[in-house]
This record gives C-alpha cells, sequence and structure tokens, in this order.
C-alpha cells in the first residue's frame, strides 16, 4: 500500500511540474535547470536498469526522445506480458509449469516463500478444457436478435410472447418477457420495514452445500421456497469465448451458502425462476448491472424484486462504492480480491476460490438490513430513499441481453483511446483488422482481445509492415491465432497501402447509393411480393391473368408517346429517404403489369405511325398555289378533283385567303378576307376556277416589303428573271409561281 501511496504522489509532482509558457520561464534559472537535469539523469538511471533486468535491448539515456518512448513502451508491453503468462500459469492454463517465467530479482532466496510459490503452482498447474464443448445447446455467437431462452413463464401476469419486434430506428429485437411484471411491480411493505439487523456466523460455522447435479438442485429448491431474503452472486468467464459465459453461482440465506456449478446445470436451472420472479421474495445483489444480463444469456433466469446495494451506495453518497468497502465498513472483514482474475472454469474448485465466492454472499443479507437502516434515516415524509433504492433496482433488472452486432462506426471508440492520428491507409487498415478479428473471434468462439489485442492492432495499423517479419515484430508476445492467419492480416496490409482517396471516395459514394435504395432491415421475414406492409391505397384489388379480362380498358390508355425504357420492374423509389421502417415505399410490378405497359407502348407508336403516313399522302396530293400581293386580285387555286377531306390537321394551320372573283376596287380596306384553320371543301369546290393568271411583271413589289418572306421571295426572283431578260434581249415571259 506505501508503494501505491508513493506512485500517486509521484504522479501528482510530475503533473505540477511547468509547462508552456511557465516552462520557458523556470527554465531562464540556471539553478532550475540543474536540479532537472539531475532529476532525469537519476530517473534514466532507474529505467534503464529496468530494462536490462527485463532483458530489453537498447540504451534509453542516449536515444531521442521517440526511441526513449518507443522502449519504455516495450518494457511496459514485456512486463504486462509475463505477469499475465505467470497468472495463466498459477491458474492452470498451460500444460508445462516448469515455463513459468519470474524475474530473478523478483525471486526470493527465501527456501519457504518458494516453497509456497512451487506449491500453488502444482495446485493449478492443469491443462483446463473448453467447456463450451460439452453445452448441450451450442453457443450462438451471429449477429442476429437473441431470443429469450425461458420456455416456462412462472409469476406472470401476461403470458409468454416472444415475437420479434422493430424499433423507430429499425432494429429488431425480443421483448422482455417479465416487461408487464416489472412494470406493474410494487415493494410489499414489509420490505421497506427496518429490522434488526442480526449479524452472521463466520464462514467456518456456516453450512456449506455444493450443488452439481438435478437431484441436489431439487433439494435446494425446496429448501429456497421458505426464504424470504437471498443473496445472490454470479462468477464468469469472458477471456477465451467470445460472448463470456457463466461458471459459477453463489445464493446465501441467513444460515445456509449454496455454490451451483452452472457449467454442470446451465439447461437445467430455469426452474430457479419459481423464486427469481417471485415478487415476495428479495433478491439482493451487488453490482446487478452484469449478473442479471448474464443470467439471461446462459441460464434465462429473471429477476423481480431486487436490491441492488451498489444503487443504494449510490444514495448513500459514499466514497467507495465496491463490495469491499461495504464488507470492511459494516463487517470489519478485510475481502480477499486475489481471486479476482481466477480462471473460473478450472474444476474442481480449490478451497480458496470457494471461500472467496462465499465471502461474496455471505454478508450481503446483513449489509442489506444495515444499508436499509442508513437509508431510512436519510429518508423524509416526501422521499423514501428505500423504496427508490428498489425502482432503481427494478430499472436495472428491466435490462435486456443484446449480442454485440458490428457496424462501420465499431473501431472508432478504440481508435479515440489511442489518442492517435492516422492516415487514410492506417485508418483502412484499423477498420479492416478490426472486422477480421471480430470475425475470427466468432467463428472460433474466442475474445477479440485474445485473437488480437488492442494495443497490437493499433501498433499494426500505424506501421503497415510490408512483410511477414514486420507483423510478428509489432506482436510481444505473438498471439496464436496471428501465426496461423499471418497471410490474411498481410493481405489486409496490402490492401491498406494500395489505397487512395479517389478510391476511398468512390466505395463512399458506392456505399451511399446503396443506403439510398432501400433499407431491408426485415428482409429474413417479408418478401417482396407481400402486399401486407404496402401503403393502404394499394391493398384493394390485386388482378391477375386469371380474372375478367374486362379489368383493363385498354381504350384508356394515354395517347401519349410511351417509350419502352419506362417499364421496369419496380416503381419509382424516393432516394432521399435515409430511413424506411419496411417495404412502404416501394412497390413491386408485377409481370402482368409490364405486359400491360408494353400493350401501350406498341398501340401509341402504331397511331402515331398511321398518322405520320396520312399526313404524308395529304400533302403529296394537295397541290397549293398562291399569290400574294394584296394590291392585286390574288387567287388561290385548288386541285379540287385530287382533294380528298382530311379528318384533323395537328398543331399547322394554314392561312388561306379566299377573294372574291368581282372586286370593285383592289383597295386593302375593300377585301374581304376569310382565314381559316381548316379549310371548307364544299364552300371552294362551287367556285369555278375561270379566272386568267395574273400578270406580275408589271408589278411594284416594293411596298410590299413588310410582307411575309414568301411574298420577298417571289419578288426577288421575278427580278432577277426580268434583269436576265433585259440582258438577252428576250421577250418577257409570264411567271408562274408554284
Amino acid at each position: 500500500m506505501s508503494d501505491f501511496k508513493t506512485i500517486i504522489e509521484g504522479i501528482k509532482a510530475s503533473n505540477n511540474l511547468p509547462s508552456g509558457v511557465n516552462w520557458n520561464f523556470y527554465t531562464s534559472y540556471p539553478k532550475y535547470m540543474k536540479t532537472i537535469s539531475a532529476r532525469q539523469t537519476y530517473i534514466l538511471k532507474l529505467i534503464s536498469a529496468l530494462l536490462k533486468n527485463q532483458r530489453i535491448q537498447g540504451n534509453i539515456r542516449s536515444s531521442d526522445h521517440e526511441g526513449q518512448f518507443q522502449l519504455i513502451e516495450e518494457g511496459n508491453d514485456t512486463i504486462l506480458d509475463r505477469v499475465a503468462f505467470n497468472i495463466d500459469s498459477l491458474n492452470g492454463s498451460f500444460k508445462h509449469d516448469e515455463m513459468l517465467m519470474t524475474p530473478k530479482r523478483l525471486l526470493s532466496e527465501n527456501p519457504e516463500e518458494k516453497a509456497q510459490i512451487k506449491k500453488k503452482v502444482l495446485v493449478h498447474g492443469r491443462i483446463v478444457e473448453r467447456p463450451q464443448a460439452k453445452f448441450k445447446v451450442k453457443v450462438d455467437n451471429r449477429p442476429v436478435p437473441f431470443k429469450p431462452l425461458l420456455k416456462h413463464k412462472p409469476n406472470s401476469i401476461t403470458p409468454l410472447n416472444l415475437c420479434l419486434e422493430t424499433n423507430e430506428e429499425g432494429v429488431m429485437f425480443y421483448k422482455h418477457p417479465y416487461e408487464t411484471e416489472l412494470e406493474t411491480f410494487k415493494v410489499p411493505d414489509e420490505h421497506l420495514k427496518v429490522k434488526k439487523a442480526v449479524q452472521p456466523e463466520s464462514l467456518d460455522n456456516t453450512k456449506l452445500v455444493e450443488i452439481s447435479n438435478e437431484d441436489q438442485l431439487n433439494m435446494m429448491v425446496s429448501e429456497l421456497n421458505d426464504a424470504k431474503e437471498l443473496a445472490i452472486d454470479l462468477e464468469a468467464h469472458n477471456y477465451r469465448t467470445y460472448q463470456g459465459f457463466t461458471c459459477l453461482m453463489q445464493i446465501s440465506t441467513r444460515n445456509t451458502d449454496y455454490l451451483i456449478d452452472t457449467l454442470e446445470l446451465r439447461d437445467k436451472l430455469q426452474v430457479l425462476n419459481e423464486i427469481f420472479t417471485n415478487p415476495n421474495v428479495v433478491k439482493v445483489f451487488h453490482g446487478a448491472d452484469s449478473d442479471i444480463v448474464w443470467l439471461q444469456r446462459d441460464l434465462g433466469l429473471y429477476v423481480i424484486n431486487m436490491f441492488d446495494t451498489y444503487q443504494a451506495c449510490k444514495i448513500l453518497n459514499f466514497v467507495r462504492k465496491g463490495l469491499e468497502f461495504l464488507l470492511s465498513k459494516y463487517c470489519n472483514v478485510n475481502a480477499d480480491k486475489s481471486f479476482q482474475l481466477y480462471d473460473w472454469r478450472t474444476r474442481p474448485l480449490s478451497e480458496d476460490a470457494k471461500r472467496y465466492a462465499r465471502c461474496d454472499t455471505h454478508y450481503l443479507l446483513y449489509i442489506y438490513d444495515m444499508m436499509k437502516k442508513d437509508l431510512m434515516a436519510m429518508s423524509t415524509k416526501q422521499n423514501n430513499y428505500v423504496e427508490i433504492v428498489f425502482q432503481r433496482s427494478t430499472d436495472v433488472c428491466k435490462m435486456r441481453y443484446e449480442i454485440n452486432i458490428l457496424n462501420n462506426e465499431s473501431h472508432m471508440s478504440m481508435y479515440k483511446r489511442s489518442k492517435k492520428l492516422f492516415d487514410l491507409q492506417q485508418m483502412f487498415a484499423l477498420k479492416s483488422l478490426f472486422s477480421w478479428r471480430d470475425k475470427i473471434a466468432r467463428e472460433l468462439d474466442e475474445s477479440p482481445g485474445y485473437v488480437l489485442p488492442n494495443h497490437m492492432l493499433i501498433k499494426i495499423s500505424e506501421t503497415l509492415p510490408k512483410e511477414f517479419s514486420g507483423i510478428l515484430a509489432c506482436c510481444s508476445p505473438i498471439p496464436p491465432l496471428v501465426r496461423q492467419c499471418l497471410h490474411e492480416i498481410h493481405h489486409i496490409i496490402k490492401k491498406a497501402r494500395e489505397q487512395s482517396f479517389e478510391n476511398v471516395k468512390k466505395c463512399e459514394e458506392n456505399l451511399n447509393n446503396y443506403q439510398n435504395v432501400i433499407k431491408h432491415e426485415d428482409i429474413d421475414l417479408i418478401s417482396l411480393h407481400d402486399y401486407s406492409k404496402a401503403d393502404k391505397t394499394f391493398s384493394g384489388i390485386l388482378p391477375t391473368l386469371l380474372e375478367d379480362k374486362d379489368f383493363y380498358n385498354y381504350s384508356d390508355c394515354n395517347d401519349d408517346f410511351i417509350f419502352a425504357q419506362d417499364i421496369r420492374v419496380f416503381q419509382d423509389i424516393i432516394k432521399n429517404s435515409k430511413t424506411s421502417k419496411s417495404l412502404s415505399n416501394i412497390i413491386f410490378k408485377r409481370p402482368y403489369d409490364s405486359y400491360l405497359k408494353t400493350l401501350e407502348y406498341k398501340k401509341a407508336y402504331n397511331k402515331l405511325k398511321k398518322e405520320k403516313n396520312t399526313e404524308d399522302a395529304s400533302n403529296n396530293q394537295m397541290e397549293i398555289k398562291k399569290t400574294v400581293p394584296m394590291d392585286c386580285p390574288d387567287k388561290i387555286m385548288f386541285n379540287i378533283s385530287k382533294i380528298k377531306p382530311v379528318k384533323e390537321v395537328k398543331k399547322e394551320s394554314i392561312d388561306l385567303t379566299i377573294v372574291k372573283e368581282e372586286t370593285p376596287k383592289p383597295d386593302i380596306s375593300t377585301k374581304v378576307v376569310k382565314s381559316l384553320d381548316t379549310p371548307n371543301i364544299a364552300e371552294v369546290s362551287s367556285k369555278k376556277p375561270n379566272f386568267t393568271p395574273h400578270n406580275y411583271s408589271n408589278t411594284n413589289f416594293s411596298k410590299f416589303h413588310n410582307q411575309s418572306k414568301d411574298v420577298l421571295f417571289i419578288a426577288k426572283r421575278l427580278q432577277q428573271n426580268k434583269n436576265k431578260s433585259k440582258k438577252k434581249n428576250k421577250p418577257k415571259r409570264l411567271q408562274k409561281t408554284v
């Protein structure tokens, strides 16, 4: 304890050293710099001696700042790895006990202490088998919603209903089986009263019962049915498994301690739900956030009416909130926490391990009585703090276990903790290695820390070694799975080195396009042909080829031209919609609908083609002769014998001027002009074409310069012909216009 205080004081003193502008000010004094340099030399000498003790090559005193930092980092990794190796050797995780690595200076020369160390190694020095291999229900590490293991629901208000649901964010989950019971739970009045606390007997004078088979379990359940208060705790293992599993359960009453082997009775313990969900029995936990989740995950157990002493510590404003502090405060017991890193998979358990496990629950009921007394002393008429602790504990019981699901931002928490600044290639390597590690851990049921520790993953992503030896150099010691999958890691790093800003930008664009199309959260449950979650307007009649032929009226089709590329399998999708709860924004277009589209397209195309042919034929048969000047009696001649009636002329309208045969004066004001969008064939055919062609040779076209382009064109052509006739001295001839 004194060494720990010395370290704390040293850290505080180092934090109080000047920095920034103050450092520049203090370094201007020679005495200050002399003292700092002397202490620096002394510290470097101590670090150098420590590195030599750990057999780390390198001279820290002659290296630059970056080299010194690397040597210190390497030394810390080596020391921590050796400590972890020694702990595993003591727990029996390795076969060869003689390979226990302990620095020579740390070994005591006292032969009695050596004998004690050797004795500990012999007790725990053996191989620990993987309990997962013996589980009747195999471990499922797939990233899917966790389905509760509950088969029977005792003490229920509503029946058991294990249906998959979807929240507002589109995440699928199973509802808490006892959600209704927890929401309607009220603390019994007898549990809110303070009773006289009776200090428990010592561990040696208390009965211990070990439960390892089904017969012993049934006897224990019959004994616990009479209890009104229970203290419960769990011991779990999570290093050599992906999700973790519960290894031991401790239950204590006022007179008896029970140790239940949850590895052997993993699928038999749901009978405890009769007691755990009984609202008239108080279940006392300390720090139940993890215990509640472990009970659901491994044993299918749920808790109602719980008192969490950790929540009571928060309300009482204790400086420390651990169970060790509560044992020393209320029971004057110094807890041995050396078994916190104990491998609880070990069977049979040592006596020391059993004693440690019993301490967690043996004194917990007495602590519960004492804390209720303190809470009641703080309570007022408005606030009953005992009831508040029960309410907060009930909120903890509402927690649901969920399997870890990897997403695109899962690696960012580790990256932020490392306080590194990575470029594009390093970030790609970090994300890819993180995904690879998670995949291997799920497949082999190992923890991600066992596959590749975080600090090694960060170092590989930062250095991006080009060769296999560089990857192994980043790992000290080398994890077994890294050596086995060395080619995969090298391929990931090689791919990361090939990354550029353009490639990443393209990948992001493709990802955004993919996300904008649609998000099928429930793709395993709903078919694209299922209209149950479509719009209500679409849930009417859904015709098929076998229905009435008159369902679709082809005469109602639009006359507009329909292009073939408009025929699609799906209707238009709203691309801007980031969230889509179901298939409400996409409607599947049946093949029959596509067939109807092709009919509309074909009909419109044939109709347009037919109209074009009729128009061309009418233009070829119609001959129009115009005379444009407005001061002369212009005539328009139609070849009436060849004209056929036209149903309709679209868009283009021909303006025709029909002038009477006899006009008294060629004045514009006296002319009668009739403009027709469509010529009256009957009226024109009644008039006989007995008039003679007009002689344009003496017509003055200059005053008609503001007329149409056709008039000017005719005038220009006539003038040219006139000039040619003058030059050749030929007689003038009448000019005909077409």
